[in-house]
């Protein structure tokens, strides 16, 4: 269990006021909440009788606890969508450098390649990419293609290995998430199919270091929105 430090500023003494139970039903996300006043009775604390929380005060919580975990500031304008411990973004498509080391036949290879546009999803513990077909801000029901990068699985989950990648998630986790997804070695694919064409992604990227224009009509369809790959409903853009 991780260790919880409570500081405040100045000499304040804290004392216990209430405490709140919240009722779940198992098949609908539905909650509900009470907030009981709390004694200290022979030294053990007591919840008395509770009442029903109103909306006001969940919006007193909420606000407390935003200030505390939620991200305040300028938004990065390529910023799709933000929440607590979830960052989605896009990036265009352009010329980036890339690293390859692998037992085919690309080998140890380096070499500044075009790209296409990219979405980028981070979470607590993971993060993932797709490939966008349109060259453009894409909105909440956009189709997603299979970003065809090596150490990348399927699902758009990345491999991370060895890279350091930040701890934080808010706005200035975006350059170093991409660089630390481009400046990595890529070893091997984590999928057997990246792209529709002859010789798969081995060709592709033999070609590209060759100085080939991306074929954005060669993806391969996530079968999944933009909405979709973040968890969210369309009517939520």
């Amino acid at each position: 269990m991780s260790e919880v430090t409570i500081s405040q500023e100045g000499d304040i003494e804290l004392e216990l006021d209430a405490g709140f139970l919240f009722y779940r039903s198992k098949d609908t996300p539905h909650i509900y909440a009470t907030r009981h006043p709390a004694r200290v009775v022979n030294g053990k604390p007591v919840l008395l009788a509770g009442t029903p929380v109103t909306l006001e005060q969940l919006a007193d919580i909420a606000e407390i606890a935003g200030s505390k975990t939620s991200y305040r500031g300028f938004v990065h304008e390529r910023v799709i969508y933000i929440g607590p411990n979830k960052l989605a973004w896009w990036l265009p498509a352009g010329q980036r450098c890339v690293w390859f080391k692998t037992n085919d036949a690309i080998g140890e290879r380096a070499g500044v390649t075009n790209h296409p546009p990219l979405l980028f999803i981070v979470e607590r513990g993971e993060w993932s990419v797709f490939a966008l077909r349109e060259d453009a801000r894409p909105s909440a029901s956009t189709h997603l293609y299979n970003a065809p990068y090596y150490n990348v699985w399927k699902d758009g989950l990345i491999c991370t290995g060895n890279v350091e990648i930040p701890e934080r998630i808010d706005m200035e986790c975006i350059k170093p998430f991409e660089d630390a997804f481009f400046r990595s070695r890529f070893t091997h694919p984590n999928n057997d199919r990246l792209i529709h064409r002859r010789g798969g992604a081995v060709r592709l990227w033999l070609d590209l270091l060759d100085g080939a224009e991306f074929p954005l009509d060669r993806l391969i369809d996530a079968k999944k929105t933009l909405a979709e790959a973040i968890g969210k409903t369309s009517d939520e853009d």
